[in-house]
């Protein structure tokens, strides 16, 4: 058995490759792949619907639900589904799932996983994600199964520690993708970083300036300019507290140096300044990030610089991308350091 895996970009989103060998002919596995009894005892209960199948992942009491419809089918080589997952009250966007069987010598065969338009950010868990199911699909073509499978498959992961190790793979190879860039001056650090959004300039620019979105990206707003009820957007010259008001030195002012609607902002951040810049392409909002030079600073009984900085803005982008798709992830925390050890390798 072997495994691999691959994550790329696909514009605003990502695509995810996963392979697994396994000691089965073409048509037993494909069995495995579209016989809805099979289907229960390694991914999911599967039922027909009006217009495709319903995938019910997990156990009775668990919202993990998949919504799709059979794009095309080639038996024993190709398929290939729409598939959209719901669950814990967050739908994502649709997605597409190609599956391809090839021979790999004698009663060997070769799945390739190929999974389209996934969400930035998430894609690292789907990565995992899918690591971990074609272990049980392993399972359900002839392998040792535990006693749940044989009962159906209830969603538990069927190697816990090797999907973690797996995610934090899947998140250091996300991160690199779409690294920033770092300029080293002598004792300050300048951090740029370009990301394509998937949303309109309309929903970054709220996330930009409206404070009940500002907090859930950045930092939480301890205080608005002028403004006790928190509800308009940031003016040039307003001057804005953010951070955590329970913890000492934790709270910063940032004074909005300049604001050009839909297009601009740029802030006071430190001794330095933050400028973000937004522009509407045909694949979504590119944003362009420039942090202005840091002296490296001390904070958490060491020394912090470039690879702090890059990683903190890395990860900050990160989870304005979750806002944006309003999604969440397992040990956002996790993010940071995946962010980090990409750019302390440099």
């Amino acid at each position: 058995m072997t495994l691999w895996g691959e994550i790329a970009l696909d514009g605003a989103r990502r695509s995810v490759t996963v392979q697994r060998e396994y000691p089965a002919t073409p048509a037993e596995l494909w069995a495995a792949l579209t016989e809805p009894e099979r289907l229960a005892r390694w991914i999911g209960r599967y039922q027909q619907t009006v217009d495709g199948f319903r995938l019910e992942m997990g156990g009775p009491d668990t919202d993990a639900v998949v919504d799709g419809r059979v794009l095309a089918c080639d038996p024993g080589r190709r398929l290939l589904v729409s598939w959209r997952f719901s669950g814990d009250g967050e739908t994502e966007s649709r997605t597409e799932l190609e599956a391809t069987i090839t021979e790999a010598g004698a009663d060997r065969v070769l799945l390739t996983l190929t999974h389209r338009r996934v969400q930035a950010v998430t894609a690292s868990v789907y990565g995992a994600g899918w690591q971990d199911v074609l272990t049980h699909l392993a399972r359900e073509l002839g392998g040792e199964a535990t006693p749940q499978e044989l009962d159906g498959y209830v969603g538990e992961a069927a190697d816990p520690a090797a999907f973690d190790a797996a995610l934090d793979e899947y998140r250091r190879d996300e991160a690199a993708l779409v690294r920033a860039t770092i300029e080293r001056t002598g004792d300050r650090s300048a951090v740029a970083l370009e990301r394509l959004l998937d949303a309109s300039v309309d929903e970054v620019w709220d996330a930009l300036t409206l404070p009940d979105r500002v907090g859930r990206w950045l930092w939480p707003v301890v205080q608005w300019p002028d403004d006790p009820a928190r509800e308009r957007r940031l003016r040039t010259g307003d001057v804005m507290r953010l951070g955590d008001e329970n913890v000492e030195g934790a709270v910063q002012e940032l004074e909005v140096l300049d604001l050009q609607e839909r297009a601009h902002l740029r802030f006071t951040w430190g001794d330095a300044a933050v400028s973000i810049r937004l522009e509407e392409t045909r694949d979504g909002t590119l944003l362009s990030l420039v942090q202005d030079g840091v002296k490296d600073t001390l904070g958490a009984g060491r020394l912090r610089s470039a690879p702090d900085f890059a990683a903190g803005w890395h990860t900050l982008i990160d989870q304005l991308t979750l806002l944006l798709s309003g999604l969440t992830v397992p040990a956002p925390d996790r993010l940071w350091e995946a962010a980090y050890l990409v750019y302390a390798g440099e």
